[in-house]
């Protein structure tokens, strides 16, 4: 059992002001009631049948996120595991890690994950908006959709100028103490009434990272990103849009960046370079003259690489990973009796390749980065369907059934291919018996296929000195492929609510409330499976060889059980705005009763802002409290709770566009908490400052 703790912490801050806003965050508020790209359809948040959020363009300006977890931490549900270092991040959603969180990128799939190199790569700082859809999603999205999905959007210049604007420039200068990081940016956009046209570049360098605990984390990053997106109004309700994301970055750091892992001899001190190139095209149809076509198209090519070089023995390691992949979607909206419909029908298909290197194996055999390739093909159908209520009910109910069939394959020179094939359906409902009141359910089955790396590990895991004889002679761990591995499969029952209280109140701008609870049971969960073991040869003399420890391979393990809650709380009150969300995750062996997943401690994280718009000033504080967390089969991983509390500022001198002057504190009491792993001291106090100057034409 969790520990109960109090839920309480003071958030004094100033919202964000109507004043100076610019295209982007306004464009990005409409974000918040239309939910669209993580679950499409067009119903408002408030009656959506599942737990949705939004980050705006007005958020990620005042928050200005540094990495991954700064950018996402704020959702409830989520988690960003691996520690400090970015290139160690790896995000999770309701207990589902890395494999079951599907990430999109202006609509395309982002696939790679590396428990040692990181999952996604693009500077915050081009992002206008981040949406979330927890719960199974396979339906939609199929393969390792089952926690959920974010969605994030980069910046076209039609978010940052409004109607009567043609072009405009955004220069950006900042720093922080806790890593020394120093960052700039450029960008430069432009419109007319078919065209448009945004460039932008950045860059960050930072050091080590000074830690709660007084230690420095070892850490040295210095990463370039850009972006170039074209988009053109073919005709009324036709755009096209073609864009170019890129980032690369050199890091010196441990091999196994994650925790707060050091350099030794199983851990060797290397110089990474994390390139990433993403090349989308985007096709938005739905021209007047057609009233029947409402399509989107996206084609996207991804290509990730991270390159290594161990400064002391010289070695080489590669891990490349390429998507290619097309997804179309067409609605078609009508009437069916008393009820407005909307049917969704789309079509998906992509392949990842992958190829690994590693210069001191036989063959350049990368242990856990097999050469070899997959194929998903996909169709999917989703009905949405709004009226009034049955049986006599007062109000309207909302239904959302949903199927997917997913077909994919699996090939490598390391073993034999496999394929398979998996159908995922879904329905959730919604009762509103009043406009401010409704509650809702949902079912969902999800799957995940095995992974490349999962299916064809080979090479070494891990490396010891021999038991007997000691350096130079080394015994490994060897990897071994699996092609017989089954996929995860889960099935997600959810319930909740919304409440609007704002009319229950005077002077109350905004008051609302949604909260769910949720259990997940998922079988043929794929696992680890190491077995540490010493050959007879290891012990028999003279030679005391051969020897080897053991073997890795990827297996299918019996069931688990994940269950949680989630609740959030939207007010506003003339100049002052606070966002709450509570949250909660568990998981267990349901065999075993050991505990299983990515569980967290119950966790509250408030973000309240005031706003004086005479003075275009906004002040701001966030906190996040977490109760003791005692989900783990060793007591060694037991963790304390923690509060943590952030000030943040932004100051726009002038009316309209030009200056702004944000500073933050993070980690305002220099708190050594640890939030990930036991013994993983999170970063310490860090003053922040940023200064842009921004200006439209």
């Amino acid at each position: 059992m969790k520990s109960a703790f109090l839920l309480g912490a003071a958030s004094i801050a100033l919202a964000s002001p109507a004043l100076g806003q610019t295209a982007a965050a306004t464009a990005n508020a409409e974000v918040e009631v239309i939910v669209v790209e993580a679950t499409h359809t067009k119903l408002n948040a408030f009656e959506y049948p599942g737990m949705t959020s939004t980050i705006s363009a007005e958020t990620l300006d005042l928050g200005r996120p540094a990495d991954l977890d700064d950018l996402l931490r704020q959702l409830p549900g989520m988690e960003i595991a691996g520690g400090p270092r970015r290139t160690g991040q790896s995000p999770s959603l309701r207990g589902q890690g890395r494999e079951n969180t599907t990430l999109l990128l202006d609509g395309a799939r982002q696939n790679f994950g590396s428990a040692h190199d990181g999952a996604l790569f693009v500077d915050p700082s081009l992002l206008v908006g981040v949406e979330s859809v927890r719960g199974s999603a396979s339906a939609l999205y199929g393969s390792g959709a089952s926690g959920g999905v974010i969605s994030l959007r980069t910046a076209n210049a039609r978010d940052l100028l409004a109607d009567d604007e043609s072009w405009g420039f955004s220069l950006g200068a900042g720093t922080r103490s806790v890593d020394e990081e120093v960052r700039g940016s450029a960008s430069l956009y432009a419109q007319s009434d078919r065209f448009d046209l945004l460039a932008s570049v950045s860059r960050r360098q930072s050091g080590d990272i000074a830690l709660g605990s007084g230690d420095d984390l070892p850490a040295d990053d210095a990463a370039t990103s850009g972006l170039v997106k074209l988009g053109v109004e073919a005709a009324e309700g036709v755009r096209l849009e073609l864009s170019w994301q890129g980032f690369d970055s050199e890091v010196i750091e441990p091999n196994n960046a994650q925790g707060v892992a050091g350099v030794d001899s199983l851990n060797a001190l290397v110089e990474k370079d994390v390139s990433s190139d993403n090349l989308a095209f985007n096709l938005s149809a739905s021209p007047s003259g057609l009233s029947w076509m409402d399509l989107d198209l996206t084609v996207y090519r991804n290509t990730t690489g991270v390159d290594e070089a161990e400064l002391v023995s010289g070695r080489q390691l590669r891990r490349d990973l390429e998507t290619t992949g097309l997804r179309i979607d067409q609605r078609f909206a009508f009437q069916l009796g008393q009820f407005d419909a909307g049917l969704t029908i789309g079509g998906e298909y992509y392949e990842d390749t992958q190829d690994g290197f590693d210069s001191a194996e036989v063959g350049g055999v990368r242990g856990g980065a097999p050469d070899a390739s997959s194929q998903f093909t996909a169709g999917y159908t989703q009905l949405e369907l709004e009226g009034p209520a049955p049986l006599g009910l007062p109000g309207r109910i909302i239904l959302l059934p949903g199927i997917r069939h997913d077909s994919f394959e699996t090939s490598s020179s390391l073993a034999a291919d496999t394929s398979s094939n998996a159908t995922s359906s879904r329905f959730a409902a919604t009762y509103a018996p009043s406009d401010n009141f409704n509650v809702f359910a949902s079912w969902g089955e999800g799957f995940r296929a095995p992974s490349i790396n999962e299916l064809y590990l080979d090479g070494t895991h891990f490396s010891l000195p021999h038991i007997i004889l000691g350096p130079p002679v080394f015994i490994s761990n060897r990897f071994i492929a699996n092609p017989a591995l089954l996929p995860e499969s889960t099935e997600t029952i959810e319930a909740g609510f919304s409440l609007d209280l704002a009319d229950h109140f005077d002077n109350v701008d905004r008051l609302e409330m949604r909260a769910a609870w949720f259990e997940t049971d998922a079988t043929d969960l794929i696992d680890l499976d190491v077995t540490f073991a010493f050959d007879p040869g290891c012990f028999t003399p003279p030679f005391f060889l051969p020897c080897s420890a053991g073997t890795t391979q990827s297996s299918n393990v019996s069931a688990a059980r994940l269950s949680g809650f989630e609740a959030e709380i939207k007010f506003e009150r003339g100049p002052f705005a606070l966002d709450a969300s509570l949250s909660d995750v568990d998981g267990e062996d349901t065999v075993s009763g050991e505990p299983v997943g990515a569980s967290t401690p119950t966790r509250l994280y408030l973000d309240g802002r005031w706003t004086l718009a005479s003075q275009r000033l906004t002040l701001g504080a966030r906190a996040e409290l977490a109760g003791d967390f005692d989900e783990a089969s060793d007591p060694a991983s037991f963790r304390d709770g923690y509060s943590v509390l952030d000030l943040y500022t932004r100051w726009q001198p002038f009316a309209g566009h030009g200056l702004s002057l944000n500073a933050g504190v993070e980690n305002a009491f220099d708190t050594d908490y640890e939030r990930v792993f036991a013994g993983v001291s999170e970063p310490g106090r860090s003053l922040r400052l940023d200064v842009t100057w921004s200006q439209n034409f």
